[in-house]
């Protein structure tokens, strides 16, 4: 696959333990990617660090946002960190096979944790600027530790009270406050409808356990596996 550079043109704080950065492609170059789709950050000869992108490819053919949870401090975060405006990345992509299909159900529902909303935004954002959200009912539940970890709350509240999206529901795994659900963001699957499953498809993003486990509860509520789509390195 081949290698693209770009250089950094935004970078800002948007979580607790996340930051956001936004990059511009080189030399009028132009990034082709579907939503949900992922780029390899090429940090030394040696190592490249997976990150997915969180803008719609309808947004921008030039640019493309990444978000990124600093915590592990590894090599990829580091080199993310230390970058200032308008220096250059080397990266592989688009990768993945985490994509919307063809055919979708009059109902998409969106399960993430932490920076796992990425590819679910970019998702989102591509149903919205197609129009398609007028013909699909698209349900948000997004589940962080603490209120300080929530991030792109304004953007998805605004989908929200302009129709855009159906349901922006935030689960708190550690705290209880207003206008979010303390516990887990899977914990709405057992009370799912029997009439709504037969036309819905789940996409699910964030960390390993969360995923096993929304596909698990997902399957023992009689949704069909072909329904389910998750990234295959999750």
């Amino acid at each position: 696959m081949a290698k693209s550079s770009a250089k950094l043109i935004e970078k800002k704080q948007i979580a607790n333990f996340v930051w956001e950065f936004k990059f511009e492609l080189l030399e009028s170059h132009k990034l082709y990617f579907e939503a949900g789709q992922y780029v390899a950050i090429i940090v030394d000869p040696k190592t490249r660090r997976q990150y997915s992108i969180a803008s719609s490819p309808l947004s921008s053919e030039n640019e493309f946002i990444l978000c990124v949870d600093i915590k592990p401090n590894g090599l990829g975060v580091n080199h993310l960190l230390s970058l200032n405006i308008d220096d250059e990345i080397s990266f592989i992509g688009p990768i993945g096979n985490f994509v919307m299909p063809k055919m979708l159900s009059t109902n998409l529902f969106f399960i993430a944790t932490g920076t796992g909303i990425a590819p679910l935004r970019s998702m989102i954002e591509t149903l919205i600027i197609k129009g398609l959200c007028k013909k699909h009912n698209i349900h948000l539940h997004f589940g962080t530790r603490n209120i300080n970890d929530l991030f792109y709350t304004d953007l998805f509240d605004s989908y929200l009270r302009d129709g855009s999206i159906k349901e922006y529901t935030k689960y708190l795994s550690k705290e209880s406050l207003p206008e979010t659900i303390s516990g887990y963001v899977t914990q709405f699957i057992p009370n799912l409808s029997p009439e709504i499953i037969p036309d819905s498809q789940y996409f699910i993003c964030g960390g390993t356990e969360m995923v096993k486990s929304a596909e698990a509860m997902l399957l023992e509520k009689g949704v069909l596996s072909t329904n389910i789509f998750h990234e295959k390195f999750h």
